[in-house]
């Protein structure tokens, strides 16, 4: 129950920080991740990330407290909109299908770091409260915010210093 009311408070929290981001011009979109990353921006990238032999749309993400880039690729799927979100040592996948934004493990077709690395980076806990973070329609830019809120929390802590 706990567990369920602190996602709650986050996610109504994100929305608040969804509807405050604010956009410095046409590219860049900013806000608060409200963990120890920081503040982020999110830019559109010059070096489109290139899936399954397809050049997709790319975001740069940055954050105040960290020297990893992150590259977030939208994959546009058949019946679903699929955010690869990835650094040179981590990548996980979120995906908008059916209404239901969450996050899941990153599927085969999509990925590049050994499957064991990444469980091993990976926080169980927050893996599993992020499957379903929203269940209502977003815009682009708001899923990207949401993505830059919770992507953080998925860091096992262990790992979050070399990050």
């Amino acid at each position: 129950m706990k567990t369920k009311l602190f996602i709650l408070t986050i996610c109504v929290a994100l929305v608040g920080l969804g509807v405050s981001a604010k956009t410095n011009d046409a590219k860049t979109l900013t806000g608060n991740s409200l963990t120890e990353f920081g503040k982020y921006a999110i830019t559109e990238s010059d070096a489109p990330m290139v899936i399954n032999n397809e050049v997709v749309k790319t975001y740069d993400l940055s954050y105040e407290n960290t020297s990893s880039p992150v590259r977030v690729g939208v994959v546009k799927d058949d019946k679903c909109m699929v955010y690869i979100v990835r650094s040179d040592d981590f990548e996980i996948q979120y995906s908008c299908k059916k209404g239901v934004f969450g996050v899941k493990k990153i599927e085969s077709q999509y990925q590049t770091l050994p499957k064991e690395e990444m469980d091993a980076k990976l926080d169980r806990v927050n893996y599993l409260s992020q499957r379903v973070i929203c269940t209502n329609k977003k815009s682009e830019e708001e899923l990207l915010g949401l993505i830059a809120c919770y992507f953080p929390a998925l860091v096992n802590e262990d790992y979050q210093a070399n990050f």
